[in-house]
């Protein structure tokens, strides 16, 4: 994998303020998004721990990726990954975030309120060229999962989810070109018998049908904004999985049946090949 295309760092101009429901936590959370200088990448700190030590979004830092992706660098901030694919989906690459609770806000369930607020801020360039990794031939599984990369002129997306009847068989295509309007909006998703088992998990406790898509046995029970929103939520994910590289990309992937456990997997197979040229 080599070098992609030269371009410039991006951040924000000014800066944003979002509150919101943390949707596992249950916790109602503020977070400060500000610009950074180039080089700095995306940096996130807890407000409500003293002294707590910054955390850079890079795939070594991630903790764990249950239902979602939580960065650590001795304290932790939860469900990362829908600002960091607003950030990729933007092309943004450096960022303060300061978040005064344990897990960003869900917002809406999607992207869309974090790309509001970045474009609000207005979107700057930088002195500096940006890191752009090109996409060479490879391929990952994890499970039944599996996610392959081909070269490609621009960063290309493609996404097959199987969900039970009567939604079955979903497949997503997305450029960045298109992500604000056609991806970021996508909520995240879950089935409706999984409810309690996640609560008593200690998971999902802020989420409903104001920030979920929620599946049950006949369908959607809340009305879905695409009819395909599952497999284009999976794009927002991977975009924001695949941004912890601390990079652009300058490729195409394929991904069927994943998740954040394989996306990780890919990252790190993707960042093992840039490392070893």
């Amino acid at each position: 994998m080599r070098q992609g295309h030269a371009v410039p760092q991006r951040t924000i101009r000014g800066a944003a303020s979002l509150e919101g429901i943390g949707v596992h936590t249950g916790a109602r959370v503020r977070v400060h998004i500000a610009g950074a200088p180039p080089g700095a990448g995306i940096v996130f700190s807890r407000r409500d721990v003293p002294e707590g030590a910054a955390i850079r979004a890079a795939v070594g830092a991630v903790r764990s990726t249950q239902r979602g992706v939580t960065l650590g660098n001795g304290v932790t901030v939860v469900s990362v990954e829908h600002l960091m694919a607003a950030a990729a989906g933007l092309g943004i690459d450096n960022l303060r975030v300061e978040v005064d609770g344990p897990e960003l806000p869900a917002l809406d369930g999607s992207a869309a309120g974090y790309v509001a607020a970045l474009e609000e801020a207005g979107i700057v360039e930088q002195e500096e060229v940006a890191r752009v990794i090109e996409l060479g031939e490879a391929e990952v599984a994890v499970g039944q999962g599996h996610a392959v990369t081909r070269r490609a002129e621009d960063f290309r997306v493609s996404y097959t989810v199987d969900l039970p009847p009567p939604l079955g068989r979903q497949v997503a295509t997305a450029d960045l070109a298109v992500f604000p309007t056609a991806i970021a909006p996508a909520r995240t998703w879950g089935f409706a018998d999984e409810a309690e088992a996640l609560r008593a998990a200690g998971l999902a406790r802020g989420a409903g049908l104001d920030n979920v898509l929620v599946i049950g046995a006949a369908g959607y029970l809340n009305p879905p904004r695409f009819s395909d929103e599952p497999a284009r939520h999976k794009i927002l994910d991977l975009v924001g999985d695949l941004a912890l590289l601390g990079a652009r990309l300058q490729g195409y992937v394929e991904v069927v049946r994943g998740g954040h456990v394989l996306h990780l997997v890919l990252a790190r197979e993707i960042a093992r090949r840039w490392r070893d040229g």
